[in-house]
């Protein structure tokens, strides 16, 4: 019996909704909603296009300024971004508008510092700030090469609130910028290869280094990633059954891994050509027969 009751109740509800022209109503709000959100979108879209063909412009003038280039696409990054949250912080008080709310008191009570503490923005205020100081101090832009916390990458993308970076296998990581409190910047300074390479004890080691010696500096000749002449420290190292000798070799920032790795190829090459057999570990058990 009350089951029916709750049937006719309903019915009798969405027959007043439809008769009274409700319907029309909250149609007519879902769809401006729809249709501001719709508008948004392409606000947003249109924008950051526009912005993203004027910083070009304006980066094409020096094509070959490698620094005013990252500059040019972290501001890119950074205006993209204001324009973002400006548009929807818009949309989001009309929506509330249609939907009842006085915005306009709201604001004017509480003001915008009071809205955001009142929704637990206490984070997003210090993401904003950070961010303005890595812009400020210049601690990294758009297309350096970091390493933040336990992520190293490149730098895709500087935003008011976060900053985005690509690791070695294409993966992006987004690390809020109140988070980041350690910065290792490599693209700023020359790199330094470090080539580590290993012959045994009965080799002669004078022999070893003078060939890393001629195969580095032949290598260096007409190089334009190496900035510095290479050089051999000698021994590093005396381990179980090698001996260590390092070559080092300045470079341009972020080219130091592939001079490593032809280098080590290159060395490993001459070592054999010239009889140098690289060290096997070697395990002396010593048997101790009483019998």
């Amino acid at each position: 019996m009350s089951g029916g009751n709750v049937i006719q109740n309903w019915l009798k509800t969405i027959r007043l909704f439809f008769q009274t022209g409700s319907y029309l109503i909250v149609g007519g709000k879902i769809l401006k909603i729809l249709i501001i959100a719709f508008v948004s979108k392409v606000i947003i879209q249109v924008g950051r296009n526009l912005i993203k063909r004027m910083f070009d412009k304006q980066i094409s003038i020096i094509p070959h300024a490698r620094i005013d280039e990252r500059k040019n696409n972290t501001l890119k990054s950074l205006v993209q971004s204001i324009m973002t949250y400006v548009v929807y912080f818009i949309a989001i008080l009309i929506i509330l508008g249609e939907l009842g709310v006085q915005t306009t008191s709201i604001l004017a009570t509480a003001g915008i510092g009071g809205l955001a503490i009142g929704f637990g923005a206490q984070n997003l205020v210090k993401d904003i700030i950070t961010g303005f100081f890595i812009l400020f101090e210049d601690q990294y832009a758009v297309g350096d090469f970091v390493t933040i916390g336990d992520i190293s990458g490149t730098v895709m993308e500087i935003g008011l609130r976060v900053t985005k970076i690509r690791g070695f296998k294409g993966d992006i990581n987004i690390i809020p910028n109140g988070q980041i409190t350690r910065v290792t910047n490599f693209s700023r300074s020359n790199s330094l290869a470090i080539i580590d390479m290993n012959i045994s004890y009965d080799t002669d080691v004078s022999e070893a280094v003078k060939i890393m010696e001629d195969t580095a500096n032949k290598y260096a000749e007409g190089n334009q990633d190496i900035v510095e002449k290479p050089q051999v420290l000698g021994i590093t190292e005396f381990g179980d059954s090698k001996i260590t000798i390092r070559a080092i070799v300045r470079t341009l920032p972020l080219k130091h891994w592939g001079v490593e790795r032809e280098l080590r190829k290159l060395m490993k090459e001459a070592f054999n050509k010239n009889g140098i057999a690289m060290p096997l570990p070697v395990t002396v058990v010593i048997h101790n027969n009483k019998s």
